[in-house]
């Protein structure tokens, strides 16, 4: 794709396509679309399959930055959909930004979409959530990510940078920072065997992780490893059981520190041999989160959590074992 193509064209290097729709529509197991730089404005859909062999990858070119932002026109805008019949897609290297509406997320995933992965990409700056998974959605994986500023413009403490529902979801290697209105990750209140690892998430004015439930539906078989969790208005993790408190939920080898509302907090959940205690970041203040040579994060992490790079794409790990936290020393 190229601001300058059209639709008409067959896509090729030298004859490409003007929107990233026109992809989504038609790319077929294995194939993989180049988006040029520069920014494009539309609510995307995506709702077709690769295979687990050969999936469909849509992906910036190498070293250019590409913009998608939410379109006009709808109550909802949302930069990308991905709906029932999307499966063994690849979202890689792009910005999200700029979702509006009073349901709305920079990413939404609804129906029966799963095996997607967002890898190397930025949300940023939507009105709600700047990603959203309903709960019927499962095997999403969020690799590499940095989502910030996202939410504003709803309730308090219902606008957050990450809203998890579904099965086998998993967010790692990601920086998660400043929810002005609500938590950096929200697990609830439908959700089963949802991984958070080797990220950090400062920052959300409700706090860092919560996972909970509602009703009949609960969060259970949580994993939350090897994340540093700092400097939140809320609690670094918490709990809230608004209906059956959920099983199997586990927070271990978590560096957290500085939450305003407490450090580990709440019921249903074991916490085990988490460190209390400063991540001692660079400079927080001017949004470095990479940490100090004297830093408790470093060499504690699980290597079994452990993703070969960090959010820089440095190896782990680089010492006697990978560190806490996005970010490898």
């Amino acid at each position: 794709m190229s601001t300058s193509g059209s639709d008409s064209n067959d896509g090729s290097v030298t004859s490409p396509w003007r929107t990233v729709q026109k992809a989504l529509d038609t790319l077929i197991a294995g194939q993989v679309a180049y988006v040029r730089a520069g920014t494009y404005s539309q609510n995307l859909v995506m709702a077709r399959a690769g295979s687990p062999l050969a999936p469909i990858t849509i992906r910036n070119y190498p070293r250019e930055s590409v913009i998608l932002r939410a379109g006009t026109g709808q109550t909802d805008n949302y930069p990308l959909q991905v709906e029932t019949g999307a499966a063994y897609v690849r979202f890689q290297g792009l910005v999200f930004e700029g979702a509006t509406g009073p349901s709305s997320a920079n990413v939404y995933a609804s129906g029966r979409a799963h095996d997607i992965e967002l890898s190397d990409c930025e949300d940023r700056n939507s009105k709600r959530q700047g990603f959203f998974s309903e709960n019927t959605t499962s095997s999403i994986q969020i690799i590499g990510c940095y989502f910030h500023d996202n939410g504003g413009s709803g309730p308090s403490n219902r606008d957050h940078n990450v809203y998890v529902e579904g099965r086998h979801q998993l967010i790692a290697n990601s920086l998660i920072a400043n929810a002005p209105n609500g938590f950096g990750v929200q697990i609830y209140p439908s959700s089963d065997h949802v991984i958070v690892t080797e990220s950090t998430i400062v920052g959300a004015s409700m706090g860092g992780i919560v996972i909970g439930s509602d009703g009949w539906a609960t969060t259970n078989s949580a994993t939350l490893v090897d994340n540093v969790i700092a400097f939140n208005g809320g609690p670094g993790i918490g709990t809230f059981w608004g209906g059956i408190v959920g099983i199997g939920n586990v927070a271990t080898d978590n560096v957290v520190w500085g939450n305003a509302g407490g450090q580990l907090v709440g019921d249903g959940i074991a916490y085990v041999a988490n460190t209390i205690v400063d991540p001692l970041f660079i400079d927080r203040g001017n949004g470095d989160f990479h940490v100090q040579p004297m830093s408790p994060a470093i060499d504690r992490a699980q290597i079994g959590y452990a993703l070969r790079d960090d959010l820089d794409g440095t190896p782990r790990p680089e010492g006697l074992g990978p560190d806490v936290g996005s970010y490898e020393r």
